[in-house]
């Protein structure tokens, strides 16, 4: 029996002045950006102050990220199968409404480790350890994966031959906020304190969920219209077409392009997690202040805009596979850039490097999944791929932090890196879009 998900409430999208995709583009990308909190650039301004306040070491902290993430990313599978059923509003509603408690808990999880730490005689460090982990798992469950989820799936749903373009445009206000936030929140705790800064941003949250109950809408079908607004003709140099094959999330799990791409991708959420984790420490032994490590993500999401503008434009008439190469190349340099960061070349490297993967992850991460695999399942089989990228997210801080304090140095984090980069380059060479294999079959 269909689910009714009310599309004509509080307002009718097809009595919008313009085509309501362009508004659902708007309220995907302020969800994404919504999404920061529980993302590693959002939590990474926070660890030293909760290492400090939680009496939790480096490696101990990182072990609580590892355990909550990891968790969260078992579950992602099933919330994209909620978000097939129920939709972008009711799917993003309720994950930021548990991102927004999680914010919350976090402002007080001193207060409640020495609470919990009294009653039950266990040592605060322990109790704390426990307790965080549990915050990361509804902090990572919530924003980095199902609001991300529902917001990006979203915005897919509405545009066919304009799902390049419409996601060019996200991308790059997604990359300029991202790029800020690390300043904006730093800004927010020198302003007030470490705790202050959670209660303002679950107020921000709050804010989000009544837009979103406004402004989202799943799919432009229930709405009594059509993907880009009208039905645009053939041009000269073809675009490509949305998937004519449905696929199941178990027919796709059987294709090899499904666990590169998917790996490719996850392999961005892991390097940038374990480097923005530790970015003041990583920078720190290069011999660099924190105003020059946070500083560094402002040079960096210049380039990924324009990675992303472009990335997203041609992916309307270029094999995805050749996005993926460049994509990939683009995180071999952020290896070869952590590895020599104490150099000077290293830091514009590892710039450059973290740009082209920025700006392309947002083209990969949003277009394959509808592209090779239809939008009947887009949940389902994106939810997969979301759960791999946290997967990788929740080892990456712990494995970098251990390589630290085993080495002395992050140097060892980007030669293994750049060792499964080249792994992924020399399977990306064979690989074909599985609609054209269906084809052939």
């Amino acid at each position: 029996m269909p689910i009714k998900r009310h599309p004509n409430l509080p307002f009718a999208p097809s009595k919008f002045p313009i085509f309501y995709g362009w508004m659902a583009m708007i309220a995907a990308t302020l969800g994404i950006i919504c999404s920061i909190p529980g993302q590693t650039i959002g939590v990474s301004v926070f660890t030293d102050y909760l290492i400090d306040s939680l009496q939790l070491s480096r490696d101990a902290l990182s072990s609580a990220y590892l355990i909550g993430t990891a968790m969260s990313s078992l579950f992602l599978t099933k919330a994209g199968k909620v978000y097939d059923k129920f939709g972008a509003r009711f799917t993003a509603i309720i994950a930021a409404c548990v991102l927004a408690l999680t914010l919350l808990l976090f402002s007080i999880s001193d207060q409640m480790s020495n609470s919990i730490s009294s009653w039950t005689n266990i040592s605060f460090s322990a109790v704390s350890f426990v307790l965080v982990s549990a915050l990361f798992f509804m902090l990572r469950f919530s924003g980095q994966g199902v609001l991300t989820l529902a917001s990006r799936n979203m915005l897919m749903k509405w545009f066919n031959k304009n799902r390049g373009l419409a996601n060019s445009i996200s991308s790059a206000i997604q990359s300029f906020g991202f790029a800020v936030a690390p300043l904006f929140v730093a800004g927010l705790i020198h302003s007030t304190d470490w705790s202050a800064a959670y209660l303002i941003m679950a107020a921000i949250i709050v804010t989000f969920i009544i837009f979103a109950y406004i402004f989202y809408r799943d799919n432009p079908e229930e709405c009594g219209l059509i993907p880009d607004g009208k039905v645009i003709e053939e041009k000269k140099k073809k675009a490509f077409k949305d998937s004519n094959k449905q696929f199941t999330l178990k027919e796709a799990k059987k294709t090899p392009v499904f666990w590169v791409y998917a790996l490719a991708i996850a392999f961005s959420a892991f390097f940038i997690t374990g480097f923005t984790f530790n970015v003041v420490s990583i920078f720190d032994v290069a011999g660099y202040s924190e105003q020059k490590a946070l500083s560094i993500f402002i040079p960096a999401s210049l380039i990924s805009i324009v990675a992303a503008l472009a990335g997203n434009v041609i992916s309307d008439y270029m094999p995805l596979k050749r996005i993926l190469i460049i994509y990939l190349m683009g995180c071999l340099l952020s290896c070869i850039g952590l590895s020599f960061l104490s150099h000077w070349s290293g830091y514009y490297v590892l710039i450059i490097g973290n740009g082209l993967m920025g700006g392309l992850f947002s083209v990969l991460a949003a277009i394959t999944w509808p592209r090779f695999f239809g939008k009947d399942h887009l949940g389902a089989i994106s939810g997969l791929a979301m759960s791999l990228m946290v997967f990788g997210s929740a080892i990456a801080p712990l494995f970098f932090s251990r390589i630290f304090t085993l080495t002395g140095s992050y140097q060892l984090a980007g030669f293994a890196g750049a060792v499964l980069v080249v792994v992924l380059l020399l399977f990306s060479l064979k690989l074909n879009n599985p609609q054209e294999d269906s084809k052939e079959g």
